[in-house]
Parts: C-alpha cells; sequence; structure tokens
C-alpha cells in the first residue's frame, strides 16, 4: 500500500491452472490494521469486517541471519484471539509481509531459503500468535523504481521467491489462509496473464496456487480509480480467469480501496455495487482512516457485497 503513482502493465494470455480452491463463506470484509491491534479490538471486533491483515511485517538480513521486525508483541496475541473468537462475526487474522520499501523481507527469505525462512517465522509469529495466515506484498522500495520498468524488475528479480513462499506457506499449512496484494495493474499484468518472468512458467496465480485470492489495489498508483472500477474488473481480470476455467473470478480477485483517496464510503460502496455482486471480496486501507467509523464502513461492505450476481 502506498501513496505514488505508477503504470498500466500489459501482457499475454495463459493456460489453465492447478490450485487450492478456498471454500466460499460468504463474502470476505478485509481490513489492514497497521497499527497496533490491541487498540483495535473493541471497535473492530462488533463490526461486519471478517478478515483482518496485519501490517507489515518486515525482515533483513543481519550478520547472517534473518531479523523480523513487527512492533512489539505484547498483547497482541490476546487482541488476535479475541478478534477470532469473542465477537458473533469471527475474524480471520492474517500477518501481512512486505509493503513498499520493503523488498529486503523477500530477499531475505531469498538469502536463506523458503524453508528456513518459513520455519523461522513460524517459530516467531505464526504459531505463537495463532495466526489464520499470511498476505504478501512485494512493491519496490524507492521512487526512482516506481516506473513499470521498476515495477516488473522487482517481480522479475523476486517473483520467485513470492511463488516459494506462497505455496511453501500453504503446504505447510493448508487450512491457512494467503493472499497477495498487488495493485491492480500488476494483477492485470503479471497474475492474470504471462509476464514472463524470469524462473516463472506462466502467470503468478499459475505459477502459486497456494494464492486463495488478491487483494487487488484500485487506487493512486495511476491504476484505475473507482468510478472506473467495473469495466477495468471484468476486462482485464475477471474474463481472463473465466477463459482460463474459473467459473468463480469473483472468488479470486477482491478490489480494495483506501478512504483518504476514495474521500468518502458511499463512493467506495457505489463502486461495488457496480460489479452486480461479481466480486466475493473487498478490503480497505487502513484502519487508521475509518477509525470513527469502522462499523458503518463494515456493515456497508457487507451490503454491497452481498448483492445476487445478474
Amino acid at each position: 500500500m502506498f501513496d505514488r503513482r505508477g503504470f498500466i502493465l500489459a501482457a499475454g494470455a495463459w493456460a489453465a491452472l492447478p490450485r487450492w480452491a478456498a471454500a466460499s463463506e460468504s463474502s470476505r470484509r478485509i481490513l489492514y490494521v497497521a497499527g497496533r491491534p490491541t487498540a483495535t479490538v473493541s471497535r473492530l471486533g462488533p463490526s461486519a469486517f471478517n478478515v483482518v491483515n496485519l501490517a507489515f511485517l518486515n525482515a533483513r538480513m543481519m550478520k547472517g541471519k534473518v531479523r523480523f521486525h513487527y512492533r512489539p508483541l505484547a498483547g497482541v496475541r490476546a487482541a488476535i484471539q479475541a478478534l477470532q473468537r469473542n465477537y458473533q462475526v469471527k475474524k480471520k487474522v492474517l500477518l501481512s509481509l512486505g509493503g513498499w520499501g520493503n523488498r529486503s523481507t523477500f530477499e531475505a527469505a531469498r538469502a536463506v531459503g523458503v524453508s528456513a525462512f518459513l520455519q523461522q517465522l513460524d517459530d516467531e509469529f505464526v504459531l505463537p500468535l495463532g495466526l489464520d495466515g499470511i498476505d504478501l506484498d512485494l512493491e519496490p522500495s524507492t521512487a526512482a523504481e516506481n516506473t513499470p520498468a521498476g515495477w516488473r524488475a522487482v517481480h522479475d528479480e523476486l517473483g520467485a521467491t513470492l511463488v516459494g513462499l506462497s505455496n511453501g506457506y500453504k503446504q505447510r499449512h493448508p487450512g491457512h489462509l494467503v493472499t497477495h496484494a498487488p495493485i491492480a495493474s500488476v494483477a492485470a499484468a503479471l497474475y492474470v496473464r504471462d509476464g514472463k518472468l524470469r524462473g516463472i512458467k506462466g502467470p503468478l496465480l499459475q505459477a502459486a496456487p497456494g494464492i486463495d485470492w488478491l487483494n487487488v489495489q484500485f487506487y493512486e498508483a495511476g491504476d484505475v480509480q473507482p468510478r472506473s472500477l467495473e469495466e477495468f474488473y471484468d476486462r482485464q481480470l475477471a474474463q481472463p480467469l473465466k477463459e482460463l476455467g474459473f467459473a468463480r473470478p469473483g472468488e479470486k480477485v477482491f478490489p480494495g480501496f483506501e478512504p483518504r483517496w476514495h474521500q468518502s464510503r458511499a463512493i467506495c460502496e457505489a463502486a461495488l455495487r457496480s460489479l452486480n455482486g461479481a466480486a466475493r471480496g473487498a478490503f480497505i486501507w487502513d484502519y487508521r482512516q475509518i477509525a470513527a467509523d469502522v462499523a458503518g464502513w463494515g456493515a456497508g461492505l457487507e451490503q454491497a457485497l452481498e448483492r445476487t450476481p445478474a
């Protein structure tokens, strides 16, 4: 998630893919929490949001070892358990890795190997915190890289590691969720079409069948804004997925919004309603921007997503 303008990539078609299919459980209403989760429970807990992504965990190589950084963990497990258990709408809680400026997280995984990286992630975070999965967000790290060539380059360099993390984690935790968070143009060019990335055969969704769904960023980055969501979603995401054999592409690609750019809940809800129920999930970045009306945003997304597809 980031505050810059980017690009639109283009690519070709790709062949049918094997995949782990996530069971459909109504709609997914996803909220990223970039602050301390302990401070969000009282408002987020009673809301209709049912997936919470804790952002961001980062990693660096230091003296030949991976060093993870999230934030002080005091109270975090209790907060996660409360969100998972204590409210009528139970939440799945995921840990989001990476984000803008943190390609080093994926470089660290490449340096020590995916298996060792995931074992350490399990030991330090997944198992102690009782997480329900991970969200992977590979983005460039500098303003100079914020170009079509820069976005392609970071995926060309680290895409194989991204794939390895996705599939490796799913093999370790078959019942957990694995999601990614590309911007819209990257989703269209590299996930549902073959971007011909180094060491990867076909598009990322084919190479990484461990991915349950994409949280597609439809804001800033030069990508489509919510008023034009319908056409882009259908032509650039849903239709290519249908051609590959996905009868319900809306369970694989979820649009996301950032309120400070879209300004109002009404605009985001209208954008989702324009899809006429095609998308089975949506996300908001992030809690701090809607803290005063978490309940309203959660209920609004739920209503907009529960429309019956035409």
